[in-house]
């Protein structure tokens, strides 16, 4: 089939290479346009983009993928499918309606679960053990077409959202081939999502990642990994006998055994300084700070921290500026 692929992230940069060299040909590569990156704040190239100039294929990156030139440039194309992963534009009915096969999205989670942005955070987030990667008719409705197929995996149990992503990205990678292969010959299902099922992964903000220390141990744990690496999980240390607060970067915990032993401590206060690392009790016990960063500085154990900061048992984490 001739393919029109649709991406822009790292996440969709497998989709591409694993497209790229199957029986399907890719006829053009649409991605968002260059954005400002890093404090130089030049315009650099989305992953899917460079993937694409060293496979030297057809890159396209219009600011409004739906403006009527560009959907004309589509037509011109006449694409058998267009595969979808992760662009970050909304496509209109004139393009999901273009290609012979319609629009393909690949879509990190298990639908109808997790529905939206940000899948692999939220399913991390709110404690799921099995996810996987979907392949879905698209529709005008997001997430919400037929089911071609399915692939599943265990979460797990210190995996973040980053070492997730990456799995993710190369399982869906094949389903994608395999989708395209059955669509073909003639072979795929198709399946109606159950509404019922229906839940959603909104775009986290940054905000998002400010650790509750008031919740469970192991809901603020799951949260951390849930946000790492980005947009980040961020605590604030009160500095003892000053009222500076410092803002750090909470970047991998662990849950023991004994943690789950409540504390008469307050929660977000440290309880103490182990071997493994920063005890900080929670509502209903405490976690391991094992990997932090002060903001500004490079990321850091917990030892090495503590060394050099000079935190004690005692010492405050708060909730807030």
């Amino acid at each position: 089939m001739n393919v029109v692929f649709m991406g822009t992230p790292e996440f969709a940069v497998p989709s591409l290479r694993s497209l790229a060299t199957s029986t399907h040909k890719v006829i053009a590569v649409v991605t968002q346009p260059d954005r400002p990156k890093g404090r130089s704040k030049i315009p650099c190239p989305s992953p899917v983009k460079e993937a694409a100039q060293e496979l030297g294929l057809e890159i396209m990156q219009p600011i409004n993928i739906n403006e009527e030139a560009v959907v004309k440039q589509l037509q011109c194309l006449s694409p058998d499918c267009i595969v979808v992963v992760a662009f970050g534009q909304f496509l209109s009915i004139p393009i999901i309606n273009l290609p012979g096969y319609r629009c393909i999205n690949l879509h990190a989670s298990l639908l109808p679960k997790l529905r939206g942005a940000a899948p692999i955070n939220w399913a991390i987030i709110q404690g799921e053990t099995v996810t996987g990667v979907t392949s879905v008719v698209m529709t005008a409705k997001m997430d919400a077409g037929d089911i071609i197929a399915q692939k599943t995996t265990p979460i797990f149990s210190g995996e973040n959202a980053g070492e997730l992503e990456k799995r993710l990205a190369s399982m869906g990678a094949e389903l994608l081939i395999d989708t395209l292969n059955h669509i073909e010959t003639g072979n795929a299902s198709y399946t109606k999502q159950d509404e019922k099922e229906v839940t959603f992964a909104p775009k986290l903000k940054k905000e998002n990642g400010l650790i509750p220390w008031s919740q469970e141990t192991q809901r603020i744990h799951n949260l951390i990994r849930g946000v790492t690496p980005s947009p980040g999980a961020y605590t604030y240390y009160c500095v003892k006998n000053t009222e500076e607060k410092k803002r750090l970067i909470i970047l991998k915990t662990q849950i023991h055994e004994a943690s789950k032993t409540k504390t008469s401590l307050n929660p977000g206060t440290v309880v103490e300084i182990a071997p493994c690392g920063i005890h900080v009790a929670t509502l209903d016990g405490f976690l391991c700070i094992t990997q932090l960063q002060p903001e500004g500085k490079r990321a850091m154990d917990a030892q090495e921290y503590t060394r050099g900061y000079k935190m004690v048992a005692n010492d405050v984490f708060n909730l807030n500026t």
